[in-house]
């Protein structure tokens, strides 16, 4: 369904995001002492009273004259308040009321949003007497709430889901599952470009700022009458450079993200190359057994002459995932973004991809009779048969009639020649190798 949608506002550092966190039942939007932890507009999903709406974070709205990122970060709780059914103006009771409140509140009226005062850091109950002063934004009484000790909250629910609309029927294109994609890579590769390209919104900021981008963030766009859900991450950053603990949860949200994730698009600097951090990312994406595509991102930055060179190094560099499509963008100018969708979908059909295990056992059983592995002890290794035990990623398992016989070479070359027979472009394949008894042997 098309959920009611309520935003979440307010000046820096007043509890939004913690405020968003006892919504929504879970941890999910990062909390930090310093301003500016949000950053980008992040959606999450939330019920009370069996009545499901959404909430989205914002980053803290600022009033006049303000840096580039800042300016940026209150474009983005506007976009929130134009696209909202509700907006919650988030108020803190130890400051009082500011220019800042009075802003937003008449930024409300201009739009004709509805918006509810909501008085936080309310932890005991004299500090309630201070709420007098918030009167002064003509919105009504404020609902007074403690986000840190969850106070008030059930009644500020209560209170939301009373003034929100029914839920939209779903239109038809909606139906079924989603194709869920994290777009993952270091910081300052382009990947909140390429996010914006693929969702046709200005929904990421963006900026030459590097981890610009710290939460991640979801949105749900139709593409040629399919679902996708592509998450925006931080950049993923070396161990020893995570030098703040936002970041650090940042991170966290970049694991969660692939772990979540049907495919993963791993994002480039072209003209920089692949450094040792774009391995050990993709390392985690095929460990986690996720679809892979990559990206070399500022294609148009590198000179013609050295292009092919620079891709034959990224397929050597990036050898381990060699069954991923390459490709090549412009994420600002544009160029490449139609062959993206494409490849998503190409690995995400591999990586779903069930082969019949009559047909599998014809195509294996010819490949290891003509190179069969070495015999051991005079004893040579008999395959009764193979399956794929299962999808997502494609897991083959062979019962053979002594595993030990089987070295990690002839599992790789057992892994190739399934690749050979069948398209598996785009993900991993495991493989199995158990021991089976074959009926025909006396037993001991």
């Amino acid at each position: 369904m098309t959920l009611p949608l309520v935003a979440i506002l307010g000046r820096p550092n007043v509890g939004k995001s913690t405020l968003v966190n006892r919504i929504i039942a879970r941890s999910e939007a990062i909390v930090h002492g310093q301003p500016g932890v949000t950053r980008d507009r992040n959606y999450f999903r939330a019920e009370w009273r069996a009545r499901e709406f959404r909430v989205v974070d914002t980053g803290g709205l600022e009033g006049g004259n303000l840096p580039e990122l800042s300016h940026r970060i209150s474009e983005q709780a506007i976009q929130a308040l134009r696209e909202s059914d509700l907006a919650l103006l988030i108020l803190d009771v130890k400051e009082g009321l500011t220019a800042g409140d009075l802003e937003i509140a008449e930024q409300a009226r201009r739009m004709g949003k509805t918006l509810l005062p909501v008085a936080n850091k309310v932890d005991n109950p004299l500090k309630e007497m201070e709420l007098t002063d918030f009167y002064r934004l003509g919105m009504g009484e404020p609902i007074p709430v403690s986000a840190t000790h969850g106070l008030g909250v059930g009644d500020l629910l209560d209170r939301i889901v009373e003034m929100l609309p029914e839920a939209e029927q779903p239109a038809e294109a909606q139906q079924g599952s989603a194709r869920t994609v994290a777009i993952v890579g270091r910081p300052n590769v382009g990947k909140s470009s390429l996010f914006n390209r693929l969702i046709r919104q200005e929904r990421a900021i963006v900026s030459s700022i590097p981890g610009t981008t710290r939460d991640a963030i979801d949105t749900r766009v139709e593409i040629d009458e399919r679902i996708y859900e592509f998450i925006d991450t931080a950049g993923w950053r070396r161990r020893n450079r995570v030098t703040e603990s936002v970041e650090y949860y940042s991170q966290v949200r970049v694991w969660r993200a692939i772990d979540r994730a049907q495919v993963a698009i791993l994002v480039i600097d072209a003209p920089e190359g692949v450094t040792d951090q774009d391995q050990k990312i993709a390392s985690r994406i095929r460990e986690d057994g996720k679809a892979c595509v990559v990206v070399l991102n500022k294609w148009d930055l590198v000179p013609g002459q050295a292009a092919r060179e620079l891709l034959a190094d990224a397929r050597e560099e990036l050898h381990f995932v060699g069954y991923a499509p390459f490709i090549t963008t412009s994420a600002l100018k544009g160029s490449g973004i139609g062959r993206l969708i494409p490849a998503v979908e190409q690995a995400f059909a591999s990586w779903t991809r069930r082969v019949a295990t009559s047909e599998l056992n014809v195509a294996v059983a010819k490949a290891v009779n003509a190179n069969p592995p070495p015999a051991r002890r005079g004893k040579s290794m008999r395959l009764f048969y193979v399956t794929e035990a299962r999808v997502s990623p494609p897991e083959f398992v062979f019962f053979v009639s002594d595993a030990r016989m089987v070295m990690p070479s002839y599992c790789r070359f057992l892994e190739r020649k399934i690749r050979e027979t069948y398209d598996f472009t785009g993900t991993p394949i495991r493989i199995a190798i158990r021991s089976k008894r074959d009926s025909r042997e006396p037993r001991s």
